[in-house]
């Protein structure tokens, strides 16, 4: 075969080769779903100023219906329905916590604040309420932790649920004074093996390690 014609078919061999490895690119790709938003997402919220925060919460009346421990704010209305305390929230729950809470309190509201109808009984502040506004109040809310609160407190309460996996001890407790209202919440467990010593439906007595939010020491009561 003369060496041009043998060139020629070399040439037109690699085109075909290059074309091919082409064509499955393209259909490699076009079997992977497109992405349209990275994976991993969720939703953040941008860093507010909690004293514009404060003024907003002045602004909008929230202290009409939430005490806030420690703060000079107007006494509540009398006889009005309140709203959870707030001095204790920040540590509770995460900043986008309190921002749904505020554009959407039906998703989070704890049903002895809903009406008959199973609503929450805040009111919308949606279309009164900028984003930077909400942006600061939620960041306000955040930043809200007891103050002047010992190391230890004890208290007693009912074992809701034992949770291993989250390594969290859930009760129904009494106030604590001067740290937490009265509530169910779920307290880690440290050390983890106070897990294996009580159950759902025990009255305990324990101790919550206040920076941590840990249960340190609990003990079952005679019912």
């Amino acid at each position: 075969m003369p060496i041009k014609e043998f060139r020629l078919i070399t040439l037109a061999l690699c085109a075909l080769t290059l074309l091919a490895g082409v064509n499955t690119a393209r259909i490699v790709h076009a079997g992977e779903p497109e992405m349209h938003h990275p994976k991993g997402w969720v939703f953040t919220m941008p860093k507010g100023d909690p004293v514009k925060g404060r003024a907003v919460f002045d602004k909008f009346s929230c202290y009409s219906c939430h005490e806030v421990r420690g703060e000079k704010f107007p006494p509540l209305d009398k006889g009005q329905e309140v709203g959870p305390e707030l001095s204790q929230m920040g540590p509770m729950h995460p900043l986008e916590y309190f921002t749904e809470s505020i554009v959407n309190p039906n998703a989070v509201g704890a049903k002895k604040y809903r009406g008959p109808d199973g609503k929450t009984k805040m009111p919308s502040f949606n279309e009164d309420m900028t984003v930077q506004e909400l942006v600061d109040v939620s960041a306000y809310l955040a930043s809200l932790k007891p103050k002047n609160v010992p190391k230890t407190v004890t208290a007693e309460g009912k074992v809701i649920a034992v949770v291993p996996q989250s390594q969290e001890i859930i009760i129904e407790h009494g106030e604590i004074k001067g740290f937490m209202d009265a509530m169910t919440m779920g307290f880690k467990a440290n050390p983890t093996s106070l897990l294996k010593t009580v159950k759902a439906g025990d009255k305990v007595r324990f101790a919550i390690d206040t920076e941590k939010r840990a249960i340190t020491k609990i003990e079952k009561l005679k019912n």
